[in-house]
């Protein structure tokens, strides 16, 4: 599952199409940005770590020469958005494939101690940046009225719940219901909606969480079916499949990629 096997894998009819990516400077959105563009997209990496996603669209570059484009944009910044939107317009004239992505969470601990400040903090990061991103994305291809695809990033926590992590398991049980209910409000215009429920995948973090409790990387592999922890390029293949034609009767859905973590 190296690098260089992401980019020969066969397309999946995203060849000529324009996605934008948030959160793509590590992690899960760079995986899903990587394999996009292994598919044929052109892909415009956006993180609040500007640096981080010209590093990735540097690499993806270096692989499939003029694939991608990289913005710095803070996603709770009504301004930042909109400019993020005119930025991949600019670049390409065109979206046809959304991946909201980025969020982010703050406090842990016993609901009856969290601090109504992180409370706040991870709703804006985690549901009201992702519900921000959505209105701008929407009222873009509404106004060109062309056909698109557009998955959101949710997390197993939002099915089964995240003890001692409850308020970003409850901003994505939010994400879940947000993306039926919009996907019913674009059906007609031909924009189809879903999400993608991640279980414990290889990030970064996860990396560092490991390093701190070796014992817990047993654990969690052993809460999978299939006995391991996923790949961010395992969630990309799920996202570059529902952003493509080949999902075309699939909206308003919520899908797990979690080797079967979700029903153990």
């Amino acid at each position: 599952r190296g690098l260089g096997d992401v980019y020969k894998r066969q397309k999946m009819d995203l060849d000529g199409k324009i996605s934008l990516i948030t959160g793509a400077g590590q992690g899960i959105g760079e995986g899903i940005a990587k394999v996009l563009a292994a598919h044929g997209s052109k892909v415009v990496l956006v993180d609040l770590n500007g640096d981080a996603a010209k590093k990735v669209s540097d690499q993806i570059n270096s692989n499939i020469p003029d694939a991608a484009v990289s913005f710095q944009a803070n996603l709770t910044d009504e301004t930042a958005i909109t400019a993020m939107i005119e930025f991949a317009h600019e670049k390409f004239n065109r979206l046809d494939c959304i991946c909201n992505n980025a969020a982010a969470s703050k406090g842990i601990g016993p609901v009856e101690d969290y601090a109504l400040q992180d409370v706040q903090a991870t709703l804006d990061l985690t549901f009201t940046a992702l519900w921000k991103c959505l209105q701008a994305e929407i009222k873009y291809l509404k106004h060109h009225g062309n056909p698109a695809s557009i998955v959101n990033i949710s997390s197993n926590s939002a099915l089964t719940g995240y003890a001692f992590n409850s308020i970003y398991a409850a901003s994505k049980a939010a994400v879940n219901n947000l993306t039926q209910s919009v996907a019913k409000e674009l059906a007609r215009k031909n924009i189809r909606v879903n999400a993608v429920s991640p279980g414990t995948i290889n990030t970064p973090g996860v990396k560092r969480y490991f390093e701190e409790e070796p014992s817990a990387k047993e654990t969690l592999e052993k809460s999978s079916l299939l006995r391991r922890i996923g790949e961010p390029e395992e969630i990309g293949e799920m996202v570059a499949f529902l952003l493509s034609e080949r999902s075309s009767f699939i909206t308003g859905q919520i899908i797990s990629v979690d080797g079967g973590a979700s029903i153990n």
